[in-house]
C-alpha cells in the first residue's frame, strides 16, 4: 500500500522512487504533482501547503546537538536543500509526526547517531557471533573536531 502524499491538504498516494535491498518499494514522500511543484514546475494545488519550510527543525537542539547552519545568512535559493528525516527509522512512515525537516549536516549526524547507515539494523543480516565491528568516535565528537565547535 502507498502512503499518502505528506504535504498538508494533498491526499493522493506518493510515488515510486526506487527498490531496496531487499526488493521492497522505495517511495517518495511526495504525489508526482508535488515533487514537481518542490521544484518549481508548477504550483502546488489549491488548498496545499507544503511540508518542508525550507528550515532545519533541530535549530532548537533537539537531537542532542545544534543545528550548525546560520539560517539567517542562507540565501532563499539554498532553503530548499534541506531533507525530510523518517524519525523511527521506517520510510513507509509519511505520518507527519514521523517526519522531521533538516539541513544535510544534521540529518547525516542524526543517521549516524541513531544507527541509519548500520546495514545491519535494517536489513535482517546476520553478523557472526562475536563480532564488534570497527571502534568507532561518536559523529558528535567528530563533528565537533571538524569544526572546533564545544562537545
Amino acid at each position: 500500500m502507498r502512503p499518502i502524499c505528506v504535504n498538508h491538504g494533498c491526499e493522493e498516494e506518493v510515488t515510486y522512487s526506487h527498490k531496496d535491498t531487499l526488493g521492497n518499494p522505495r517511495w517518495r514522500i511526495h504525489c508526482g504533482h508535488c515533487q514537481a511543484a518542490s521544484w518549481g514546475k508548477w504550483p502546488h494545488r489549491a488548498g496545499v501547503t507544503p511540508y518542508k519550510t525550507g528550515k532545519c527543525t533541530n535549530v532548537d537542539g533537539h537531537l542532542g546537538f545544534d543545528c550548525m547552519v546560520k539560517w539567517t545568512k542562507i540565501p532563499d535559493w539554498a532553503k530548499g536543500m534541506t531533507e525530510v528525516d523518517h524519525i523511527d527509522g521506517d520510510y513507509t512512515n509519511n505520518h507527519p509526526s514521523n517526519l522531521d525537516e533538516l539541513c544535510p549536516l544534521c540529518h547525516k549526524l542524526k543517521g549516524q547517531q541513531s544507527g541509519d547507515f548500520n546495514k545491519t539494523k535494517h536489513h535482517g543480516i546476520n553478523l557472526p557471533v562475536g563480532y564488534k565491528g570497527k571502534k568507532r568516535t561518536s559523529a558528535r565528537s567528530q563533528f565537533s573536531a571538524l569544526f572546533e565547535v564545544g562537545t
